[in-house]
């Protein structure tokens, strides 16, 4: 017999918890019970009973700090996504670690936070808006993790991959982890590179200014418009150069623009962009220079013909059933 009414057996199966059912009421119940979907709720309700029988009793517990705790956590929900699925084709993942309301001493602790995370496929990009207004684009194979009172107490983030920010001003620095350092800013717009299989992070500053800090907070330098600063995982031998922000910027409009740019640089975005291998044959070829526009828009082999074109090397694509595909770039 299926349940008719939500209340009817939330009542019910209450009343049989505490022993209250009149005998009426257990026949009724009983007669529920019959029906597997019922049985198994009302066997996790049970189980649910006895793990709240075993909570201890909090001690100095403050109302107004659990409810702001809790209007916290569904702040982040309002965090708005907007993906461009026709210009991307992106795939997000959205999770959130809510934790388990049943261990409401661990919930409520501050060295325990809760999370939002946006997982980027290879081979995939997408596009977002914060809570606080600032845009975020994602490059492929990037993570974006931030904390639920994001935009309220604080709007810290943390990143593995490629992404892209036009930070929305505000009072609250705007601050974003990396794996060796950290980028704070309170209004600019700016490209942020650091995968983990990568040895270094860099950031390309377009406009506005931002300082960038040792993963502690140091400060280590700020950067002006057009600066790109490179930080090695050992943060020795930091460097700090001028370069054409066109390449750090244009991928988020679905296209590389370069400028006599350095083929293993092109590579490095195109291996990510398309989810393929890609290898040299010989190092030297790396070095080869190249000036172009690449749309992520056309097929993959339409770029390599062009390759060949204008460049004196020779590719080799094989197609791998059980893993990614392969090109070789060899000399002519």
């Amino acid at each position: 017999m299926k349940i008719k009414s939500e209340d009817n057996f939330w009542k019910l199966a209450t009343g049989k918890i505490h022993n209250e059912l009149t005998p009426d009421e257990a026949s009724d119940f009983d007669l529920l019970l019959q029906d597997d979907d019922n049985k198994k709720r009302f066997q996790d309700i049970v189980k649910t009973n006895e793990k709240i029988q075993n909570i201890e009793f909090l001690q100095q517990v403050s109302i107004e700090n659990s409810q702001q705790k809790i209007s916290g956590f569904f702040h982040q929900k309002k965090i708005r996504l907007f993906v461009n699925l026709s210009k991307y084709a992106a795939i997000i993942v959205l999770t959130f670690a809510i934790g388990s309301l049943l261990n409401v001493g661990d919930y409520f602790k501050k060295e325990n936070p809760q999370f939002a995370e946006i997982n980027v496929p290879l081979g995939q990009m997408s596009e977002m808006t914060l809570y606080d207004g600032t845009k975020v684009w994602l490059n492929s194979g990037t993570t974006l993790r931030y904390e639920s009172n994001f935009g309220k107490d604080s709007r810290n983030i943390s990143l593995q991959g490629e992404a892209f920010f036009k930070v929305k001003p505000g009072e609250i620095p705007f601050k974003i982890k990396l794996k060796n350092s950290e980028v704070e800013v309170l209004g600019t717009s700016f490209n942020v590179v650091s995968y983990n299989d990568d040895d270094f992070s860099c950031v390309t500053l377009v406009e506005g200014k931002v300082k960038i800090n040792s993963a502690s907070g140091t400060e280590i330098t700020q950067l002006k418009p057009t600066e790109q600063i490179t930080v090695p995982d050992n943060l020795k031998n930091i460097k700090i150069k001028n370069v054409d922000t066109n390449f750090y910027s244009s991928w988020i409009n679905g296209k590389i623009i370069f400028e006599e740019q350095r083929l293993a640089d092109i590579v490095e975005k195109l291996k990510r962009w398309y989810n393929v291998d890609i290898r040299f044959s010989d190092k030297e070829i790396g070095d080869y220079r190249f000036s172009g526009t690449i749309l992520k828009s056309k097929p993959f082999n339409q770029i390599t013909t062009a390759f060949e074109l204008l460049l004196p090397v020779k590719i080799k694509y094989t197609q791998n059933l059980d893993k990614k595909d392969s090109i070789l770039i060899s000399k002519k």
